[in-house]
């Protein structure tokens, strides 16, 4: 295992995140996410090759299209608003 970039203390190690990225008009939320995680500072990276990989499913036009986006309070409280 390498030792951390950030705290050159603690060892890295692989485990699976959430993933949460804002895109478009809603939240993007990936459930075990392959990253690399530093046992000590809690310093974290998402996997180079998951990401690029996600990025393409996001970009490919039948994903792009079958995307849902899960409200927020704050998009709640918009249409509330506005009605």
């Amino acid at each position: 295992m390498n030792f951390c970039p950030s705290c050159h203390t603690g060892r890295l190690q692989r485990r699976s995140m959430v993933y949460v990225e804002w895109h478009g008009h809603g939240w993007l939320v990936v459930d075990k996410m392959p990253a690399i995680v530093c046992d000590v500072c809690g310093e974290q990276a998402y996997d180079h090759d998951a990401m690029e990989y996600l990025q393409q499913l996001i970009s490919s036009s039948p994903l792009a299209n079958s995307l849902r986006t899960v409200p927020t309070q704050d998009n709640r409280n918009a249409k509330h608003r506005s009605a």
